[in-house]
């Protein structure tokens, strides 16, 4: 097993080349040649409530442990029964609408009974000032914040070789319905987690919870510091790190991208951070046709999920 400036990597199938200058280069598992230089410094352009309905007493979004917030809501018929089906110890209390009826609501209470979280009945329109919007569906969860996993932890759960393995990257992803969208595709995928960091980043709250379609109570998601540094460590863990970037030279669609990779996509505005995109083992672009110019990001990186699956014949689903 090489070493690469003193840093014994831990994955037996990495291996590195030398250039003409002296300088190693991370080679991809299964390809001799060095990957062609690209411009590191182009940035991607994958665009982009406590139970009284007052606007004074909505929390803060759930999910920062330094400041350590109270409690938030997780509201929708689906990621309320994902939520009390795969995590009902965070579930504090449930209120469903007068007016609710069927088998989700039948479903609900009977989850809520199996779990001991305690439910009440509550008229519509007073639901609605609770989370500031009608789209609740009936039912209103009040949920402890959401416990993120450490970096470390996060790479424990990395499944051995020759299992596949997807790790997702999100580097200073804002909007919470492209965090919720991206969960929801990661998840539908067979991704093992995804990682994100605290700071300048939307956070895993109830909108998230709502457009990933419960997706955020079934799938790990871990907290990293710096973005470059979990780069570096995912690598170290023997994962292949493929940065999405609308200005790569190389297109997705003719690289054999590997069975174990981590794959990392930029913020709505910026796209990759430079020292996020030095670190990554090799850039990759979505070809596009048309005249809007660019992705949005949650879609881009849906994509490139997508079509690591296909390149593997992995499927989440047999």
């Amino acid at each position: 097993m090489k070493k690469n400036q003193g840093r014994e990597w831990r994955s037996a199938n990495r291996r590195e080349e030398r250039d003409s200058t002296g300088s190693s280069r991370r080679v991809r598992p299964g390809d001799r040649r060095p990957k062609q230089a690209r411009d590191i410094h182009s940035r991607s352009s994958y665009t982009s409530r406590d139970g009284r309905p007052r606007s004074d007493a909505v929390p803060e979004p759930a999910g920062d442990r330094e400041r350590g917030q109270p409690s938030d809501h997780c509201w929708g018929k689906n990621p309320v029964i994902a939520l009390l089906e795969a995590d009902p110890a965070r579930c504090l209390k449930v209120i469903i609408s007068k007016t609710m009826r069927g088998s989700a609501s039948e479903k609900i209470i009977n989850l809520c009974g199996a779990s001991g979280v305690p439910y009440s009945f509550l008229e519509s329109r007073a639901m609605n000032g609770i989370i500031g919007t009608e789209d609740h569906q009936g039912v209103i969860a009040t949920v402890s914040p959401m416990r993120l996993l450490t970096l470390e932890e996060a790479v424990e759960l990395i499944p051995e070789p020759p299992e596949h393995a997807l790790i997702v990257l999100l580097d200073h992803i804002q909007d919470p319905h492209n965090l919720g969208a991206m969960i929801r595709s990661a998840e539908t995928v067979g991704a093992v987690l995804v990682a994100l960091p605290l700071r300048r980043s939307s956070l895993p709250t109830g909108t998230v919870a709502k457009t990933s379609a419960g997706a955020s109570a079934r799938l790990p998601i871990a907290s990293v510091g710096n973005v470059a540094y979990a780069v570096r460590k995912f690598q170290e863990a023997g994962l292949w790190t493929i940065g999405l970037d609308a200005n790569a030279k190389e297109s997705i669609y003719g690289s054999s991208i590997p069975s174990r990779a981590l794959m990392v996509v930029g913020s709505e505005d910026g796209g990759l951070g430079r020292t996020t995109a030095a670190a990554c083992d090799e850039l990759l672009r979505i070809p596009i046709k048309g005249m809007t110019g660019s992705l949005n990001a949650s879609v881009a990186l849906a994509i490139g999920m997508f079509e690591w699956a296909r390149v593997n014949n992995f499927s989440a689903r047999p």
